[in-house]
Order: C-alpha cells, then sequence, then structure tokens
C-alpha cells in the first residue's frame, strides 16, 4: 500500500477540521443562502458596469496621462461611479467568502460524507457553472476576433468616412480610453471579476439549489481527548482565523480611495485594534508556534519515533518549519533594513514593502502545514 502525498494529508487535515466543526444555522439557513448568492451576482454587474464608463484624462507635454481632475469634480457621476464600485468590489468579495462559509461540507467534503441529493447538486451545479463561463468566454473572444478583423479593417484609412466606420472608430476610441488613464488599475479588476465569475458562479447555483431543501445542521464527530499538541494546532488555527478575518475586513475598506473617503470613520475604527491587537497578536503567534513546534520535535527526535509514519510527519513538519523560519527571516531582514534606512536618512527601495508583504503571506500555509503535521504526532486527527 503506497504511503499518501503531502497533499492527500493536508486534504485529510482539513477533511477532520471541517468534520469537527460546528456549522453555524445561519449561514446554513435558506434566506441566507438566496441573500448571498444575490449579493454576489448584483454586486458582480455593478462592479463590471462602473469599469465600462472610462475615465477622463489628459496628456501631459511629456507625453504622460493624468486623470483630468478638474472635469471629474464638476461632474458628481465620476465620484459616484468611483465609491459604487469601491462598495460593489467590497460587497462582491465579502459575499463570496461568505458564502464558501456556508457551503464548505458541500463543496469541500468527499463524497462519502455527503448524501445522495447533495452530491447530485453538486455535480450538477459544477457541471453547469462552468459551462456557462465557458460559453460566455467563448462569445467574448469571437466579440473581439470580430472586431480585431472586421472592426480594423472599418477603422483603416481606405474605410472612408460613412456611418458605419464612424462608428467603429468611435467604438475604437471607446475601447483605449477604457484603460488609458490607469491601466494597471483597469486589468487588474477587469481580471478580478472574471477570475470571481469563474470561482462563484458554481456555488452560487449550488446554494441556491441546497437552499431549496431543508439541511440539518451536523453535530461535528465525537472525536476521542486531544493530546496537547493537537490542542496546540486547534488554538493556533483559531487564532489565525479570527487574524486573518481582521486584516481581511481592513483590507477591504482600501480597496478603493473614493471606499476609503466614505468609510473614514470605520476605517480608522479599524486600524487602532489592528496596529495594536492584531498585528502583534499575529507576531506573538508566529513566535509561539514556532518556537513550540521546534522545541517538540527537537524533543522527539532525542528520545527517538514510536513508527515509520510519527518519523515521516516529524520530517515533514520540520521541513515546513524550516522554510517558514527562512521567510521569517527574510521579512525580519526587510523590515530591519527598511527603518535602518529611514534612521540614516538613506532612504529605501520601493521593493521592500511589497517584497516583505508577500513573503508575510507565504508564511502563512507553510506555519499551517508544519502545524497540521505537528499534531499528528501523538495522534491520527490532524487538526
Amino acid at each position: 500500500m503506497t504511503k499518501p502525498n503531502i497533499f492527500t494529508e493536508l486534504r485529510n487535515a482539513r477533511v477532520e477540521r471541517i468534520l469537527s466543526t460546528k456549522q453555524s444555522r445561519i449561514l446554513t439557513a435558506p434566506w441566507t443562502r438566496r441573500t448571498l448568492s444575490i449579493v454576489a451576482i448584483v454586486s458582480s454587474y455593478v462592479v463590471m458596469a462602473t469599469l465600462l464608463i472610462p475615465t477622463p484624462y489628459t496628456i501631459s507635454k511629456t507625453n504622460r496621462v493624468y486623470p483630468d481632475y478638474d472635469l471629474m469634480e464638476k461632474v458628481w457621476f465620476y465620484g459616484f461611479r468611483d465609491i459604487t464600485q469601491g462598495i460593489a468590489i467590497f460587497l462582491a468579495i465579502w459575499s463570496f467568502i461568505v458564502l464558501r462559509m456556508s457551503m464548505r461540507r458541500v463543496t469541500l467534503l468527499p463524497d462519502e460524507y455527503l448524501d445522495e441529493l447533495q452530491i447530485t447538486n453538486r455535480n450538477w451545479a459544477y457541471r453547469s457553472g462552468y459551462l456557462v463561463v465557458r460559453r460566455i468566454g467563448l462569445a467574448v473572444t469571437a466579440l473581439f476576433a470580430f472586431l480585431a478583423t472586421v472592426g480594423n479593417q472599418l477603422t483603416g484609412f481606405l474605410a472612408g468616412y460613412g456611418a458605419t466606420p464612424k462608428f467603429f472608430r468611435s467604438l475604437e476610441r471607446y475601447f483605449s480610453d477604457l484603460s488609458m488613464e490607469d491601466p494597471f488599475g483597469f486589468y487588474f479588476k477587469s481580471f478580478l471579476l472574471l477570475t470571481f465569475v469563474a470561482y462563484s458562479f458554481p456555488v452560487i447555483l449550488l446554494a441556491w439549489r441546497e437552499a431549496r431543501f431543508p439541511e440539518l445542521v451536523p453535530q461535528p464527530q465525537s472525536t476521542k481527548e486531544l493530546t496537547e499538541k493537537e490542542k496546540t494546532a486547534k488554538f493556533y488555527f483559531a487564532a489565525l482565523k479570527l487574524i486573518l478575518i481582521s486584516i481581511a475586513i481592513f483590507g477591504s475598506f482600501v480597496l478603493s480611495p473614493k471606499l476609503f473617503v466614505v468609510a473614514g470613520g470605520l476605517y480608522f475604527a479599524l486600524i487602532i485594534p489592528l496596529l495594536y491587537l492584531v498585528i502583534p497578536g499575529a507576531l506573538l503567534l508566529f513566535i509561539w508556534v514556532s518556537i513550540t513546534v521546534a522545541r517538540d520535535l527537537i524533543e522527539l527526535r532525542k528520545t527517538g519515533y514510536k513508527s515509520q509514519e510519527q518519523k515521516r510527519w516529524a520530517s515533514i513538519a520540520t521541513a515546513f518549519l524550516t522554510v517558514t523560519l527562512i521567510l521569517g527571516m527574510a521579512v525580519g531582514s526587510s523590515i530591519l533594513g527598511l527603518f535602518s534606512g529611514f534612521a540614516s536618512g538613506i532612504g529605501y527601495s520601493s521593493l521592500v514593502v511589497p517584497f516583505a508583504f508577500i513573503v508575510g503571506l507565504l508564511m502563512i500555509p507553510t506555519q499551517a502545514a508544519s502545524v497540521t503535521f505537528y499534531a499528528k504526532l501523538d495522534g491520527k486527527s490532524g487538526l
């Protein structure tokens, strides 16, 4: 019998966490799922509509493109567009996150933990959802293929100045104006919307169909008393969940500058606990878990392994812990260099903060994986 690979064991650990977690009756209520589905659909359409409104711009003598702030201040519609877009992006992202939490049992558990109706609904939703997304992608591709061939012919010099060439030239100018002022931001939001639709539409279909049938809220599976390592892992994942939710809520308000202005009071009310509780708490959690896992792995290595399976889990946990500590040292060195540059007046590279942020994000899954296998050392339930 072949040993399961790392990804299979991580998936099994996630299944055990889901089975041992009590479901919320509010999140699984039919009205909740339908409300979240409607919010996700409406907000995605609103985001698409606001993206189709170009920002007025001016071109300087050095050919730099800037927003036309004078026109935008005179016309209230542009401010309304930006505020609406920020709120719509916020609602779209969080409606999908909460909807995934509501549907996590049906979407993430293997077939053996679901009844026949849930399996049928899930298969139908993903099959239909991906089919619709593929057809939408094909339709958009066909449209732009038409514009890239026939449209280019009708915008050329030899097309003349009739009504049809004028229409296609206006259309060409319109598509150019959409991304002229902020191409990176426009295409980021466009691809974000496409990704959102691809991931959310099957879940929305599943949630809507599941809402038609009453669902019993299963009780968590009864398990044996947790070992000390499993209790440590359980506390870690609960604390990590709170930290990620807090950071995500705070970050959602800075997705749009206009949304930042509108929700300024709430933003500053959130930044105080973020700076003085969440960030220090995340740092303490990282240090505490790293020391705890490293200490127990060293002690286990000294006393000897009870089985080959325990030795394998210890080796995997050690590997993920090592990667986590290397990433942590990279983040710490970047921050130390940043403050040292400020203190000495040398300045800092604009890449330091993005580098530290990206490396810090990579630390989360690596440390979570190390704790997952650490929890297995004294038992077979990977919290």
